[in-house]
């Protein structure tokens, strides 16, 4: 399948650096302590640079930020590693800013539950039926057609996913 552009997007699956010195206290009570995560990221000034919730608001690139394909954030509502309020408050700041942004919350999806423990389930990935969705949305044949992704095999049992999900720090 031929993509102009279009059809082009960006998809944000679980990126947590959207304004890093709002999620400083949150790590720190999560035991990623308050000093150990400023010497990581070099200093508190730093953080400003690797936020792109703050890096969207420099008025030297304020004519840029409408040019951005579609920006697809996809959080899971019972994440405690990032809080899914972080990607509200990012996908608000994008539209403030002019980008075209969606924000997708998956209710009672952990950090992990889209990305790692679904696709080992097998069988419907909301997650990734949702991306297949976006990416053919424009896609006239595919559309018509009805393309649907292929059933998906499990690939672990749900015992184990359960407890993984039990004692990941995630």
């Amino acid at each position: 399948m031929h993509m102009s552009n279009d059809h082009l997007l960006t998809l944000s699956i679980h990126v947590y650096r959207y304004n890093l010195l709002e999620l400083v206290d949150h790590f720190h009570e999560r035991g990623l302590y308050r000093s150990i995560f400023l010497s990581i990221m070099e200093g508190e000034e730093s953080l400003k640079r690797f936020s792109p919730a703050i890096t969207i608001q420099d008025p030297s690139i304020k004519q840029s930020i409408p040019l951005l394909p579609p920006i697809y954030l996809f959080h899971g509502t019972a994440d405690y590693s990032i809080p899914s309020a972080a990607s509200e408050r990012f996908a608000e700041a994008l539209k403030k800013a002019g980008a075209n942004a969606e924000l997708i919350l998956y209710d009672g999806k952990t950090h992990t539950d889209l990305f790692l423990q679904d696709p080992l389930r097998g069988g419907k990935d909301d997650l990734f039926d949702h991306i297949v969705d976006v990416i053919h949305s424009k896609d006239k044949d595919a559309v018509t057609k009805g393309k649907v992704p292929p059933p998906r095999r499990r690939f672990v049992p749900e015992i184990l996913l359960k407890l993984a999900r039990k004692i990941s720090p995630f």
